[in-house]
Formats: structure tokens, sequence, C-alpha cells
């Protein structure tokens, strides 16, 4: 059975069947090959909602429930865009065990040209959580780009949700090694992190030049390739009883380094 519900002298109707074609599309949303297919992600609750209205990103959906559209004071432009769901049906869209009743369905992202003079590349790092992390630390302090190399998901839900919103004002681009060799090429230094004998300690470096700083992958870090061509290695001093940081604990310092550069 479909209800209306009326909100602003306006009916919406109550979708509720799982075999409607929209809720199959933001359904299929949740797979990375359907977010490429679409060119579409999902944002899950009311502050991604706000930052996404905030940061006028191209919004193609907003799915509520009806108490949730009742309680929200939507701009009238954004009126055409909403879609009710039941709060059964709702309880099957969400990933989460306690969600505020709405999911924003956005537009991919337009990579940008490289404006940084340090960036960070990420290589093979999978943790989603910790990939968010990063991108917020990064947006913290200051850091515009970064490039990625075989990494989780940019649009992953577990890592915009990390992100807290930071992903969109951080030019995140999806490359390879040879991309990072051509910007080498253009006079940035790349600095791999790893903790060989040979690796120079973070307080003894300066980011006074262009720099692309690399962290690798949470269990083998940075790939033997990218280090062979790296200008510098780099280390965090640390208690000798501790083998290694977490990707984005070792992160958020040395983008601090560089944010007090």
């Amino acid at each position: 059975m479909t209800e209306l519900v009326s909100w602003y002298r306006m009916e919406f109707k109550i979708i509720d069947s799982k075999e409607n074609k929209k809720y199959k599309l933001f359904k299929s949303l949740y797979l990375k090959k359907n977010r490429d297919k679409y060119k579409l992600f999902l944002l899950e609750g009311k502050k991604l909602l706000l930052e996404a209205i905030n940061e006028n990103l191209n919004i193609e959906n907003i799915i509520c429930t009806e108490n949730f559209v009742k309680n929200f004071d939507f701009n009238e432009k954004y009126i055409d865009k909403i879609t009710i769901l039941s709060e059964k049906l709702f309880k099957n869209l969400t990933e989460l065990t306690n969600s505020e009743g709405v999911i924003t369905i956005v537009n991919y992202f337009k990579e940008k040209e490289i404006s940084s003079r340090n960036i960070i590349c990420l290589e093979n790092v999978s943790d989603p959580g910790n990939f968010g992390t990063i991108i917020r630390t990064a947006n913290a302090f200051g850091i515009k780009d970064i490039l990625t190399i075989n990494c989780v998901d940019k649009y992953n839900s577990k890592v915009l949700r990390a992100t807290m919103g930071a992903l969109f004002r951080t030019n995140i681009i999806n490359c390879d090694i040879d991309k990072v060799k051509g910007l080498q090429k253009d006079g940035y230094r790349i600095i791999s992190t790893t903790l060989s004998e040979n690796s120079k300690f973070l307080e003894d470096f300066n980011f006074d030049e262009k720099n692309i700083v690399v962290m690798g992958n949470e269990a083998n870090g940075v790939s033997d390739e990218m280090l062979k061509i790296s200008n510098e290695h780099l280390k965090i001093d640390m208690d000798n009883s501790m083998e290694s940081l977490n990707v984005s604990i070792a992160a958020a310092i040395i983008m601090y380094k560089i944010y007090k550069n």
C-alpha cells in the first residue's frame, strides 16, 4: 500500500515496497561497481546531509522517513529531491542500527588539479576507518590534495562516516605510481615512510620544498617500487618496544609537523 504524507502543502508518496525501482537503485549503491556505474554515492545521517547542503554538493536525492521529513527544515530548492520510505523499508536500506532516518544521494566529485606544495600519497591503504581518519586529519592540517594508489574506495560508507564531511573539502585523486613519477619530474620530492636503518627521523625534516609524503599499507608498508624511486625515507622516533604505529596515527603526526613547519 502507498500512503501519502503532506508537508509544506505538498504530498509525497511513501514507498514501502522492496520492488520499487528507486529503492532498488538506492540499495545497489552500497556496492562499488554500482556507485561507479551511476556515479552516485550515499551519505548516512543528518550531519552529512547538512555538510552536503553547506558545501553545495550536487545532491541527487534525499531519502527520508516520514518522521524525519516532518522535523527537518528543508530549503524549498530540495523539496523535489525528497523520497520518503516507510520506517520498515528504511531499516532495510540503512547500515546503521540507530539511524536518524535520512540518507543523501550525491553525485561523484570531479577531481581537480593539484594545488598543494605538500601532498599525502596513500598506497594500498585498505581499512576504511584509517582512510577516512587520514582524510579528516588532512583537512584539519591544511592538506588539500591526497593521492591514492589501490586504496579502499573513497565513497565507501565507512570512509564517508569517518571523514565527518572532510572528504567534501579534500581533492582526492586516484592514480598510479607513474603519476607520482610525473610529479617527481615536476619538482616534487618523494618522501616514503619506512622503518629502515637509513631512514631519517621526522624531527630532522623540513618541508620547505614541494613534497609527496607516501604512507603505505597497514601490514606491509610502502611498496618496494615506491621506495626505490623515493628521494628520502622517513620514520617517526618512538620507544623501541613498539614495532610500528597505526597508519592513521603516523599520518597525523607527520601532517602536524608539515602544518607547523
